[in-house]
């Protein structure tokens, strides 16, 4: 009687030219850039590599044909199958044109990028969101505000946890939109949409938020005139850090009172 044999699947030898995946790379794109080496269709290399066309191409098979060690794979590629993260679109962007151009690769090179990885510091560009595409690659070079915010940004990355960074992040920006309003400043960059706004604003924001981490964490009960004292210590520090004129405290007394960031009655930023 015979028995039934399952026929051997996946992908079983590797391809003549491989690429270097980089640290982030989605797995399409670098299933895709595997495929243009070869001079293949992408979609056919994806049905190889994948349980199907439109499937998450598995680590497993995508190292088989591209000759990579498994490991490496699956480190610097997201988007694999199996993989149970969920990916952040507005995060997937492509690297420094120019640097890829340095190592000859000449198609874009999209990745699921850090959020504080805002700008190419060796050819000055911005490749933080939202530049979803190589021509939103803003060049920097008349803007040095922004490549000093970029350095704070990665500095406070690591200094503080990423819940605390996003909510300091989040907290700046409402501070600044308030402010934008009650200065009566309808142009503030702030208050704008799109990608030069992003950017303009960027420096202003990451000055806010380094200015609230340096904050204590204890809270304590303190009289109106005290919380009034500690908000004009800290929007003093805001304006040193931006170069701003913010006079209205009111944000950042509300701050204070609702993430309950005192330290006591003799209050101090802590940096």
């Amino acid at each position: 009687m015979a028995t039934n044999r399952a026929w051997p699947r996946g992908p079983r030898q590797q391809l003549p030219r491989t690429v270097t995946p980089f640290a982030w790379e989605a797995a399409t794109c670098y299933t895709a850039r595997l495929a243009h080496a070869n001079h293949i269709g992408t979609y056919t290399l994806r049905g190889h590599v994948g349980e199907s066309c439109g499937a998450r191409p598995r680590s497993d098979w995508l190292a088989i044909v591209s000759g990579q060690p498994e490991q490496v794979i699956q480190t610097r590629l997201r988007g694999l199958a199996g993989d149970p993260a969920a990916l952040k679109q507005n995060l997937r962007r492509p690297l420094c044109r120019r640097c890829m151009a340095g190592k000859g690769i000449r198609e874009p090179v999209y990745c699921y990028l850090p959020a504080h990885l805002t700008v190419c510091h060796r050819h000055q560009r911005w490749i933080g969101p939202p530049a979803h595409t190589v021509d939103d690659q803003v060049d920097l070079q008349n803007f040095p505000a922004v490549m000093r915010a970029a350095r704070t940004h990665h500095r406070l990355v690591h200094q503080h946890t990423e819940t605390d960074l996003r909510a300091a992040l989040g907290d700046a920006r409402h501070m600044l939109i308030y402010w934008a309003h009650a200065e009566q400043r309808p142009a503030a960059a702030v208050l704008q949409g799109g990608l030069l706004a992003r950017v303009s604003a960027y420096p202003e924001v990451i000055a806010v938020a380094a200015t609230l981490l340096t904050a204590g964490r204890r809270a304590e009960t303190l009289d109106t005139p005290a919380v009034t004292r500690v908000a004009m210590m800290l929007i003093g520090r805001i304006n040193y850090r931006s170069a701003a004129g913010h006079v209205d405290v009111t944000p950042v007394e509300q701050w204070l009172r609702h993430r309950g960031l005192i330290t006591g009655t003799e209050y101090a930023p802590t940096g």
